[in-house]
């Protein structure tokens, strides 16, 4: 999430809508879906970077490229994953194992890059070259679920004999032919399909369900299966396929190569941190009105409103409400919020995009009739709840007598929840986590289990307001207060008017517990995620 713009102000809800169209496609089967079921310290920040060039864009060779057949056999792999999601219902328990398949590419360094959607959740990867039989097992080197990118090896030295890397080139251009490599649906075999690049723009990557990155758009097909696998122009690859729209023809997206270079440089340390926040709501200032009203000089055509800067984020203390942007780097704004970088209009967060967590950025901005320059070291969103969907991560649970109490996730959402909840997420993030409240997570009184202990007793999805007139923080410190009170009977009020109080009777709880793990089948009354050391 390289920024918070206006349009991200509802972005938690909007994504969610956008995901039961726009998906990974990553074979699960054949159907055009990924299966979803729902730090180390910063790098020491470098000397001040000039004003990003304008990326060039590769326009394609004048002749035409004919690909080299029997290296991409070898060098272009299938990927087969057994996964196991995790059960937000019954929190305890997890699925059956599925299988799916995607595609991946050798990048050199006994490297292989696919997507991160195909290898979440995994608890079996194997590999595949198309010119052996054999399979060979892999396993996740990095994985980067805010750009859907993950780096994946293989310990079998006699699976490497004969692989030549395929080399990273710079952004494709408007118009220009590319091909797509892999294993789509439909066969086995490996598949190469043409098409022209339609469209460059920040949109949304569907894996995460909020994040925003480059992407490059295409007519070439890209089908369930392709995804991990290269796009490539002139013998290089310039971008990644990864989605596509379920009710739509001749539409499939890429990741950029800016950000697949952000990721490789991200890991060289070993650890992946992540993308930046800059960490501000923000309106365009294409209205004259509101430009004069602000004092934006006649000659300043340009520029960008701060609504509010996010107290989890990086412009807290630097940035003010109605502060106007006018450059990023010394790159001018646009009164839409667009910078030109070459030959496209892109978002703003198009710069931020290319920094890594710890490096600066210079603002250009308007206050009270003053221009200042303000240098802004870029962080992480350090919110403990987090805004979209994640993976490899067993959820937060407590059962307590006849009661499952969860926090509020992304993924909870996923398994069909009410639209009441999603609403609450949103409103959560614009007066909770954004005004830097110290409630960071919500937790809901998921259920009520059945038993005879619980019997004329009803509670769904409640968001927990107190616990004897104490507000928890997070889902934590919910366990924490339930645990160290030495009363018998313990109130918990819930939000909305019509919502009565739950009153646990500790004393026939403890009594009636034991038996209700036993004939549910829970092995565990509770998991609570470790705080993150910083």
């Amino acid at each position: 999430m390289p920024s918070i713009s206006m349009r991200r102000l509802f972005g938690v809800g909007a994504a969610l809508v956008a995901c039961a169209l726009l998906l990974p496609v990553f074979s699960v089967g054949p159907v055009f879906a990924d299966d979803d079921p729902a730090a180390a310290p910063p790098k020491a920040p470098p000397p001040k970077a000039a004003p990003p060039k304008a990326e060039p864009a590769s326009a394609g060779a004048k002749g035409e490229w004919e690909p080299d057949l029997k290296a991409l056999r070898a060098s272009v792999v299938k990927v087969f994953t057994t996964s196991q999601s995790e059960n937000y219902r019954k929190p305890w328990q997890r699925p059956r194992p599925s299988g799916s398949s995607g595609s991946a590419f050798y990048i050199g360094k006994r490297r292989i890059m696919t997507n991160a959607h195909v290898v979440s959740d995994a608890k079996v990867l194997e590999v595949k070259r198309a010119d052996r039989v054999k399979r060979y097992k892999a396993r996740v080197l990095f994985v980067g679920h805010d750009c859907d990118l993950a780096l994946i090896t293989v310990d079998d030295d006699d699976f490497w004999e004969g692989m030549v890397p395929l080399e990273i080139q710079e952004r494709p251009a408007m118009r220009s032919k590319v091909m797509t490599i892999g294993y789509p649906m439909g066969g086995n075999k490996l598949s190469i399909t043409e098409g022209v690049v339609s469209r460059i723009e920040v949109t949304s990557y569907a894996h995460t369900r909020v994040d925003e990155h480059l992407t490059v758009q295409t007519d070439a097909a890209i089908n369930p299966g392709n995804s991990g696998g290269p796009v490539i122009q002139n013998g290089k690859v310039c971008g990644v396929a990864f989605q596509g729209y379920t009710f739509a023809q001749n539409l499939g997206y890429m990741i950029a190569p800016s950000v697949i270079q952000h990721f490789l440089k991200d890991v060289e340390d070993d650890v992946y941190h992540g993308y930046p926040e800059l960490g501000i709501y923000t309106a365009n200032l294409r209205n004259p009105v509101l430009r004069r009203f602000l004092g934006v000089p006649e000659d300043q055509d340009g520029g960008m409103l701060v609504l509010k800067p996010t107290p989890f984020a990086s412009t807290v203390g630097k940035l003010k409400k109605n502060d106007v942007i006018l450059k990023i780097d010394g790159v001018k704004i646009e009164s839409d919020g667009t910078v030109n970088i070459g030959d496209e209009f892109l978002d703003f967060a198009f710069v931020v995009e290319g920094k890594q967590i710890g490096e600066k950025v210079t603002l250009t901005v308007l206050r009270d009739g003053k221009i200042l320059e303000i240098e802004v070291t870029l962080k992480e969103w350090s919110a403990r709840m987090k805004p979209g969907a994640v993976y490899d991560e067993r959820p937060e649970y407590m059962v307590l007598g006849g009661y499952l109490f969860v926090p509020l996730t992304n993924n909870y959402l996923g398994w069909g929840r009410s639209n009441d909840l999603s609403y609450y997420m949103q409103q959560y993030y614009r007066t909770v986590a954004v005004e830097g409240k110290s409630r960071e997570q919500l937790v809901l009184l998921s259920r009520v289990i059945k038993d005879a202990s619980t019997r004329y007793i009803y509670y769904s999805d409640a968001i927990v307001d107190n616990v004897d007139g104490v507000q928890p923080k997070d889902f934590a410190h919910f366990v924490k207060l339930l645990d160290e009170s030495k009363k018998d009977l313990i109130k918990i009020e819930f939000e909305g008017v019509n919502v009565a109080p739950l009153i646990l009777d500790m004393k026939l709880i403890k009594k009636v517990h034991p038996e209700i793990l036993k004939s549910h089948q829970i092995p565990e009354d509770r998991y609570v995620k470790p705080k993150e050391v910083k």
